[in-house]
C-alpha cells in the first residue's frame, strides 16, 4: 500500500511497510514538511508510474486512484533538460568559434554563428510544439537534439 501526500509542490510517496502507524508516519511528515501538507489516500502499489522521467510532474488532480501527471511542468522539465543539452553544444560551438577566429576562417565563423542562433532560439521554436504535447510519451518523443 502508498500513501500518496498532496502537497503545495506535487506529491509524495509514502510506503507504509507491516503494521506501521499510517496516522503516525503522516504526523510526523507533516512535522518534517510544515506548510506544505493539503491531503492524503491510500493507493494500490500499481497506480504509482514506473517511469520516473518526470517525477516532479507527478499529481493527484483526479479523483481516480492514480498518479496523474501535470503536463504543464512536465512540459518545463523536459524544456530544462533540452535547454543543458543546448546549452552544451552552444560551449562546444565557442571553442569552435575562437578556433575559427584564431585562423581567420570566415566562412566557418559566420556557420557557427548561424548555428548559435538557431540554438539560442530552440525554447521559442520549440513552444508549439511542446504546447501540443498531450502525453508523457509525445513529449520523449521531443529530441530536436539527440
Amino acid at each position: 500500500m502508498k500513501i500518496v501526500i498532496k502537497k503545495t509542490d506535487g506529491v509524495d510517496i509514502m510506503t507504509v511497510i507491516g503494521a506501521s502507524d499510517s496516522s503516525e508516519l503522516l504526523r510526523r511528515w507533516r512535522d518534517f514538511n510544515v506548510g506544505k501538507y493539503i491531503s492524503h489516500r491510500e493507493m494500490p502499489d500499481d497506480a504509482i508510474p514506473e517511469d520516473r522521467t518526470f517525477r516532479d510532474a507527478w499529481a493527484d488532480a483526479t479523483p481516480e486512484l492514480t498518479i496523474d501527471i501535470d503536463m504543464g511542468k512536465a512540459r518545463e522539465i523536459h524544456l530544462d533538460r533540452i535547454r543543458i543539452k543546448r546549452n552544451a553544444k552552444l560551449s562546444h560551438l565557442d571553442i569552435e568559434a575562437m578556433k575559427a577566429q584564431d585562423i581567420g576562417d570566415a566562412e566557418a565563423l559566420e556557420q557557427i554563428r548561424a548555428q548559435k542562433q538557431e540554438l539560442r532560439d530552440l525554447p521559442a521554436t520549440l513552444a508549439p510544439t511542446l504546447g501540443a504535447a498531450n502525453s508523457v510519451d509525445a513529449l520523449k518523443a521531443i529530441q530536436p537534439l539527440g
